[in-house]
């Protein structure tokens, strides 16, 4: 008869993904993992894998819940300005309460570029991302909200860059002045 699991996999699973986006992947031991998640390395490699697969799943996890959550208050937000606004703000929401930054933009710069499952999670959540910013463009243009004096696909890619300059920004240890100085003058884009 199998051992029942001592612990909530989702919670761990939310420690360990604390941790990478902490520390990134390379930074990040096994010996912290196990004290983080509060469980035992057999365990841990039981439930999840090795160091590497459990990177994985952490960055689905970020995808299903912080990325989501994102996600889906920008889609409920009726004015498409609005929802364009408070996308780019929450980069700057937590700061000082959660890790800097996004765990998908860590990961791109740290590891996309060796490692083609993280690379095809991280192009799946901008793709994600980047949808979303051309259907807010596209809305706002509609409802006279955002300027038509430009392409609603260029001027979402470039929105969208500059968001995810924002995240590295934001990791980087900016000022949040600055931050927000940003987000005006990304948004200004809009006029």
């Amino acid at each position: 008869m199998a051992r029942q699991k001592e612990f909530d996999p989702e919670v761990v699973l939310d420690r360990a993904m604390t941790l990478f986006w902490e520390q990134g992947y390379e930074k990040t031991s096994m010996q912290e993992l196990v004290a983080q998640m509060g469980i035992h390395k057999r365990s841990m490699y039981d439930t999840f894998g090795d160091k590497r697969a459990l990177y994985l799943k952490a960055l689905d996890r970020y995808a299903d819940t912080v990325e989501r959550g994102n996600l889906e208050a920008a889609e409920r937000e009726v004015n498409a300005r609005a929802a364009l606004r408070g996308l780019f703000e929450s980069a700057l929401a937590d700061v000082g309460q959660r890790p800097a930054g996004c765990l998908s933009v860590n990961c791109a710069t740290e590891l996309a570029l060796r490692d083609p499952d993280a690379a095809a999670r991280v192009g799946k959540s901008f793709e994600r991302e980047q949808q979303l910013v051309f259907d807010l463009v596209r809305r706002g243009q509609e409802a006279g909200e955002i300027t038509e004096s430009h392409d609603p696909r260029g001027l979402a890619l470039s929105l969208f860059n500059a968001w995810v300059g924002l995240r590295v920004r934001v990791r980087t240890g900016v000022p949040r002045a600055q931050l927000q100085q940003m987000v005006e003058d990304m948004l200004a884009m809009l006029d």
